[in-house]
């Protein structure tokens, strides 16, 4: 999206997808529904489609076959999409398809990519809606610390030769988000060239609590619930490594995703060396901001979109339950495994929060790294202050309702 924006963004509160779409989106919705959708296509024929259109593309792995195929089923059963959201999310699977083939010919072409040593890894883990984006943010500005801008999570192969276009590619489509859902970016900022989540990593496997938030697939987060979380965990530690074969540099790499908090143990067998940035906010004020965002995103596939239905929801999901979990494992780690940072502490004080981390990683906050964040914040300063209003009240919970469940978790972090 626009980094040159300078008028500021105003989300309101979600009452309905259509209050939230353009005209014109609501328009083509309507005409799209005098048109049936016909059958949906197996995962096979989805990825055969994808290799007649990527070039010296790979078989796909048969347990992504099964994951697409998972997705898709899921897609159809559960979802309610919008003739628009359908094209949208047919369009996704099919680059998504074309991504995991272009891998697998990237890993069969360069074996010597499985043999690349990443950097020291530090998960930022925690709910959605922590600070994680900031805090990450902050990391990336030490120079000693790798992270992926957006473009390279996204399209982490590159091209075989000609011109890299990939942060072009990636800024057309986010400049279509925009044209979507013109306030999205006041709940989640995002540009082709900033730090982000290296869920799409994920998405290239089809193994992502993330495609929930999207489209309200149940049955598809109980399958893969049900699933060996090392699947898609050795095939992102492959890409972790397709990515660093082709532009090595850092000491540590920063690797943020809100869904690592639930698998914590797969990630410590991986990689034996990981250290975590466990990020904590008020839960009520947390799950309030994320039914937005879940709201907010599956307006641009559905017009079914209830908000009160959506706090109840997340409270039943794996959401409290699995941030609990989180806590116990990350509580046996040994001292400089783990650094715990609220989040009105480091917006409070981001230097200061910062250093605290770095300590207790074991680390320093040297003075190249903490002027570079100091320029991020004046930086930060200068931008417009977008807006973003969500209350619990109107998705269906009360405040009280969710410090209750996690009652110890509020104490113990003082939220």
């Amino acid at each position: 999206m626009s980094s040159a924006r300078t008028t500021p963004l105003r989300a309101e509160q979600f009452l309905s997808a259509r209050g939230v779409q353009p005209w014109w989106y609501r328009a083509v919705n309507a005409v799209g529904r005098l048109f049936p959708r016909g059958s949906r296509p197996s995962a096979e024929a989805w990825f055969e489609k994808a290799r007649r259109r990527t070039p010296g593309a790979d078989d796909p792995r048969p347990e992504t076959v099964v994951a697409l195929d998972a997705l898709l089923t899921a897609i159809e059963s559960d979802a309610t999409l919008s003739f628009s959201g359908w094209l949208a999310a047919k369009m996704d699977c099919l680059r998504m398809a074309g991504q995991h083939l272009a891998i697998e010919g990237a890993l069969r072409d360069t074996p010597e990519i499985e043999q690349t040593e990443l950097p020291a890894p530090i998960f930022l883990i925690g709910w959605m809606r922590t600070g994680t984006t900031f805090v990450h943010r902050l990391l990336a500005q030490d120079p000693e610390t790798r992270t992926m801008p957006y473009w390279e999570s996204m399209y982490p192969v590159p091209p075989r030769d000609g011109k890299d276009k990939r942060a072009a590619e990636l800024t057309r489509v986010l400049g279509q988000l925009e044209a979507l859902s013109p306030t999205y970016e006041a709940i989640h900022p995002m540009g082709a060239n900033e730090p982000e989540e290296c869920v799409a990593l994920f998405t290239n496997v089809f193994r992502t609590l993330q495609f929930n938030v999207q489209y309200r697939v149940p049955s598809y987060v109980a399958w893969l619930q049900e699933q060996d979380p090392r699947i898609a965990y050795g095939q992102y530690k492959q890409q972790l490594q397709l990515v660093h074969y082709h532009r090595p540099h850092g000491v540590r790499f920063a690797l943020k995703d809100p869904t690592h908090s639930v698998f914590i143990d797969t990630i410590l067998e991986m990689f034996p060396d990981a250290r975590f940035v466990f990020t904590h906010r008020d839960p009520a004020t947390t799950l309030s901001s994320l039914c937005s965002l879940y709201a907010y995103t599956r307006a641009l596939f559905s017009d079914d979109v209830d908000p009160k239905a959506l706090g109840p929801e997340l409270i039943g999901s794996y959401l409290p339950p699995t941030l609990e979990q989180a806590l116990d494992v990350v509580d046996h780690l040994p001292p400089g495994r783990v650094a715990h940072v609220r989040a009105p502490d480091v917006f409070r004080d981001p230097l200061g929060a910062m250093a605290q981390v770095y300590r207790d990683l074991g680390m320093e906050l040297g003075d190249t790294a903490r002027e570079a964040m100091q320029a991020m914040l004046e930086a930060e300063r200068q931008k417009p202050k977008d807006v973003h209003i969500h209350s619990p009240e109107g998705f269906g919970f009360t405040p009280e309702e969710i410090r209750g469940r996690l009652q110890g978790y509020c104490e113990r972090f003082d939220l």
